[in-house]
């Protein structure tokens, strides 16, 4: 037994070591790329007028539904920038800020003529850093940026978030998981789905939450051990890629995904089952996030951690007192009313087909699930409550797993 466990802590620190060295050198590639290949493609972005709005409003009035082009536009001034103060960019990610409109501060940096010598031709103050963070979504970005426009990368999200989702939906579906097919359609749909496909913002929670899925469902049900490590990675994988959109979301639709598969019949075990896997993706969140800012530091000097220390005390401020305006804003962007539509119908066909059912096991598991976000919005209260028009898609992790939870309730095994 405790052979076994070395082995699983020797396995997850190899796991570690194998993502940040592929970290460090996904950023160092995005680094080597041409700025005048990057530089021609964002500008054909803004000559074309794709970012004119920040916060543009998108198609389906489900909830608050706004694309977010700020941040869209913040990463591609990233990739415009990153070579602009030498390697050391890589790790700090440098911007130009004039206006706090990311959109139009971007058309003013692609007026300057010579962007690699942008410290030296802007002015400096208006140099910002953003150290603390991976930004594994710029440097995707930028990678792609060499070879395609902005609206091409954002069909290529497109395909790939759809031919994923079909994907995972078939697969669970031919797995006989009719019932956790229909809870996470739902789910992604009541959260405006195809918005976050289109965003470089959004995306990579997206991408990480279904891949996860789909490696689950090919995994041996029992394999606990690969499940723990799966989740290490994905925590880690979120903390790389998502600019602290909806990080929940790479735990929460997983795990609904893992109760289901495992259809875990005694109580102590199915909770314990439950705690482990948020514990082990919460190592690999934790882990990642402390790695960069230990790196970063050593190698350009700048002390990231007192960065990363007065941002936390900036969201902080307030205490509790956000608490419960985070909760509140975050709910009423979900139409309920479908939720309970949903449930209805799921109830109906569990009824029906009791043998779908996993029992009343299941049932507090995923009742554990349908938790996650609100821990988020607890302890994260401050953020939560003002990115709640974007936070609020966390909730795709509680409306699935309180779907899953009538549906496993009403249609319990019979012995």
């Amino acid at each position: 037994m405790m052979k076994a466990a070395k082995n699983i802590y020797f396995q997850a620190t190899v796991l570690m070591a194998i993502l940040v060295g592929g970290y460090l050198l996904l950023g160092l590639l995005a680094y080597a790329m041409p700025d005048w290949r990057v530089r021609e493609h964002v500008q054909r972005t803004v000559n074309r007028g794709d970012l004119a709005e920040e916060y543009p409003v998108g198609l389906v009035p489900l909830g608050y539904n706004a694309q977010d082009n700020f941040t869209d536009a913040l990463i591609l001034n990233q990739c415009l920038m990153m070579r602009s103060e030498g390697l050391q960019g890589m790790l700090l990610l440098p911007r130009f800020e004039l206006t706090k409109n990311q959109c139009r501060d971007l058309r003013t940096l692609l007026a300057q003529p010579e962007l690699h010598n942008a410290v030296d031709s802007l002015d400096g103050s208006r140099i910002v850093r953003y150290p603390r963070y991976w930004h594994g979504s710029t440097f995707c970005a930028r990678i792609l940026l060499t070879v395609m426009s902005y609206q091409s990368i954002r069909l290529l999200l497109y395909l790939l978030s759809s031919g994923l989702l079909l994907w995972c939906a078939l697969r669970l579906w031919g797995q006989g998981q009719r019932g956790l097919v229909v809870a996470g359609a739902v789910a992604l749909l009541l959260c405006n789905v195809y918005l976050m496909q289109f965003s470089l913002q959004l995306v990579q929670v997206l991408l990480i939450s279904v891949s996860g899925v789909l490696v689950l469902s090919y995994m041996p049900s029992a394999d606990t051990r690969r499940q723990l490590l799966l989740f290490l990675v994905v925590g880690s994988l979120t903390a790389f890629l998502d600019l602290i959109t909806v990080p929940t979301l790479t735990l929460g639709l997983p795990l609904v995904a893992l109760i289901a598969l495992r259809d875990d019949q005694q109580m102590g075990r199915g909770v314990v089952m439950v705690l482990r896997v948020a514990l082990w993706w919460l190592v690999g969140y934790v882990a990642t996030w402390a790695l960069k800012w230990g790196i970063a530091t050593l190698l350009t000097g700048e002390d990231v951690f007192a960065n990363a220390y007065g941002q936390a005390y900036n969201w902080s401020e307030g205490g509790g007192s956000y608490i419960g305006s985070a909760i509140a804003d975050n709910l009423r962007f979900v139409r309920w009313g479908y939720v309970a539509l949903a449930a209805v119908g799921l109830l109906l066909a569990a009824i029906v087909k009791p043998q779908c059912g996993r029992g009343w096991v299941p049932t507090v598991q995923y009742l554990l699930a349908a938790l996650v976000p609100f821990v988020y919005y607890i302890l994260m209260a401050h953020p939560a409550w003002h990115h709640s028009w974007f936070n609020y898609r966390a909730m795709a992790t509680t409306i699935a797993a309180l779907l899953m939870a009538i549906y496993s309730a009403a249609a319990r095994r019979r012995y």
